[in-house]
């Protein structure tokens, strides 16, 4: 593809910033005078997805690969696209030639951990995305990924560690310092456990989990009257108390990390109590 034709490809993408009808005219007049080959067809697809026409886009990456199949470029780019379209089969099926063909490509493998994650192919996705991760893979939900994917392999060191990393790369993360915290509550580490649920939410008010994990990291720690407190601030905020119902179906597995604290049977019975009663 020429210098020329990249120009016009960038100059559509900036016009739909401001019109994207315009922009979507100017490319349908421009498509059918582009050289047919699979980097220009590559190049037409990324700009119809910029555009919001994925099966446009869809079509322009068939081309190319009809056109050059040993490239992965736009294999990579039509799993990416069919993985976000829900159609997983087609994705995993292309984007596992494209990481066949370079395997040290992170985006590739990151793009299989995903789509393996979305299809629930849980050893899988946490293969590929582990490879991601030993080669350098620096997005921050390929390591929150792999947090659940730990978490409920029930590997809780590994899946607290993952977490660590997401933050790492991402201190903004609310979710994953929840998470964090929680992994913090089964293991024993109550201190990191309070610390990370507080920065949860501070970057996060509404942030229900985060507040009732709170309250039984503080129950734990022998604080039972702030944490009923915690508990009554965060219902006045839990709407049909929806997120406490979930909360105390967790207090099961924290009691199984926690056998010898036997107060945690009184916890769940006041706040099955408190369920029934008004908030105030």
């Amino acid at each position: 593809m020429t210098s020329t034709d990249t120009t016009t490809f960038d100059e559509i993408i900036d016009l739909a910033a401001e019109d994207q009808k315009s922009a979507r005219k100017a490319l349908r007049k421009l498509a059918p005078t582009l050289p047919d080959n699979a980097q220009v067809q590559t190049a037409l697809g990324l700009t119809y997805m910029a555009l919001e026409q994925p099966r446009d886009a869809v079509r322009a990456f068939k081309r190319a690969i009809e056109l050059d199949p040993n490239d992965p470029l736009p294999r990579y780019h039509l799993g990416s696209l069919q993985s976000d379209m829900g159609l997983l089969p087609h994705a995993e099926e292309n984007l596992r030639v494209a990481v066949a063909a370079e395997p040290e490509n992170v985006e590739y493998q990151e793009a299989l951990g995903f789509t393996y994650y979305k299809a629930n192919k849980s050893e899988l996705a946490m293969t590929a995305l582990e490879a991601a991760a030993e080669k350098g893979s620096e997005d921050d939900d390929v390591f929150a990924s792999l947090g659940y994917l730990y978490y409920f392999a029930e590997r809780m060191t590994d899946s607290r560690d993952a977490f660590s990393r997401a933050i790492a790369l991402n201190p903004e993360y609310a979710e994953v310092y929840n998470n964090r915290g929680y992994l913090n509550i089964l293991l024993g580490d109550l201190d990191a456990a309070v610390a990370d649920l507080n920065a949860c939410i501070a970057k996060d008010d509404e942030f229900l989990r985060a507040r009732y994990n709170l309250g039984v990291a503080t129950w734990l720690q022998g604080e039972h009257d702030a944490a009923m407190e915690i508990y009554t601030a965060a219902r006045r905020q839990d709407k049909g108390d929806a997120e406490l119902q979930q909360h105390l179906n967790d207090l099961d597995q924290i009691a199984e990390h926690h056998p010898s604290d036997d107060s945690l049977k009184d916890l769940k019975v006041k706040l099955a109590v408190a369920q029934k009663t008004r908030r105030r």
